[in-house]
């Protein structure tokens, strides 16, 4: 006997840490993180539903109606969300039981992330399109480098919560590049000067030359194109040199995004199994170095800190490095074996951090 009504599929999200305070969360992560599930969600149906996919990834209107989340009122506790996969009450659209599997598949996604699997990865999506479109979802809405928060996900009926950090970021990172040898991957930052869709093709000035490169997108990335120019922006694929040493074309681009100048905001480091707290929240502003305008750079000389990197995530994790690295050198030490001028900046990383106990990480 057919079923009249798909059976539902339920399932938590949970925002974990220290950007939940008083039950409430940024309006633009919560934003992301349901835009994003919403995607990896119409991911994973095409995949069940045997879908064929073209250069552009469109979400067919019968699809949006079975597939669309439905969220309940948020939970007590860290900033927790019912979702629920159900079809609308008033949908002609055929019959389908299949919002269990869906989830359980979303469950085995995030795990693989968590685990590092890339072959279960592979099972869940085994095409490369779709794969790598969820990855990229998937990154989008993570905690960046210097957000303190977690994302959690339970299905219903289960005791175990999967929680995802931004340490994932690198994970998917080494995915989308895999098939490119490590010494041949570059970042360049420039202008943006055109995009030719036809070509699939993205030209920037590059700052140092003043030459124009020519990179060449993935096609799949197309979706998330930038479409500003005269902007700046950072560009990551397999490079060509001239000469000299300087990039002269990027193909297989992985990853096309705006160069990121926010603030960073540093509550805690840890490594090296310890954990260190700021006293205070450090903010540092990154700035483009003059000289190349390829480099980003935050300095804070009240306590000796000079970091510069490539990308945004490059120069948090540098940051994070050198906190620890001074901490070992100038706090963890006999003060008797410190110079007068290293003596003060152990006074001064003592005024701004402590260092408190590092609780194992939850998986």
């Amino acid at each position: 006997m057919l079923e009249t009504q798909p059976a539902e599929a339920k399932a938590t999200i949970r925002i974990h840490g220290q950007e939940i305070e008083n039950f409430e969360v940024p309006i633009d992560i919560l934003v992301r993180v349901l835009a994003g599930l919403q995607q990896i969600v119409y991911l994973l149906a095409t995949v069940i539903e045997k879908r064929s996919v073209g250069q552009r990834f469109r979400v067919p209107m019968e699809m949006q109606q079975l597939y669309s989340l439905r969220v309940g009122v948020p939970q007590l506790g860290s900033f927790a969300i019912p979702i629920v996969l159900k079809p609308e009450i008033d949908s002609q659209t055929s019959i389908f039981s299949g919002y269990t599997e869906l989830m359980l598949n979303l469950e085995r996604f995030f795990s693989s992330l968590n685990s590092f699997d890339f072959n279960q990865a592979q099972d869940i999506f085994p095409d490369s399109k779709l794969r790598n479109r969820a990855l990229r979802e998937t990154r989008k809405f993570l905690p960046k480098a210097d957000e303190s928060w977690q994302f959690g996900f339970s299905r219903s009926n289960r005791d175990r919560e999967l929680r995802l950090t931004s340490k994932v970021i690198d994970c998917i990172d080494n995915w989308l590049t895999q098939d490119i040898p490590e010494d041949a991957v570059m970042t360049v930052t420039g202008e943006l000067i055109r995009i030719d869709f036809d070509k699939r093709l993205v030209v920037l000035r590059y700052p140092p030359t003043h030459q124009e490169i020519e990179c060449i997108y993935l096609e799949e990335l197309e979706d998330s194109m930038i479409e500003n120019r005269r902007q700046m922006i950072q560009v990551t694929g397999q490079f060509t040199l001239d000469a000299d040493g300087h990039p002269t074309k990027l193909t297989d681009v992985t990853r096309i995004e705006l160069v990121d100048l926010s603030p960073i905001n540093i509550r805690e480091v840890s490594g090296n199994d310890k954990k260190l707290r700021l006293k205070m929240p450090l903010f540092l502003i990154p700035e483009m170095d003059e000289e190349t305008r390829q480099l980003l750079v935050v300095e804070e000389p009240q306590i000796g800190l000079h970091v510069f990197a490539y990308t945004r995530d490059e120069l948090i994790y540098e940051i994070n490095e050198q906190i620890l690295m001074m901490w070992d050198e100038y706090v963890n030490i006999s003060v008797d074996e410190l110079a007068l001028d290293a003596r003060q900046l152990r006074e001064a990383l003592l005024e701004k951090i402590e260092e408190v106990e590092n609780a194992p990480a939850e998986n």
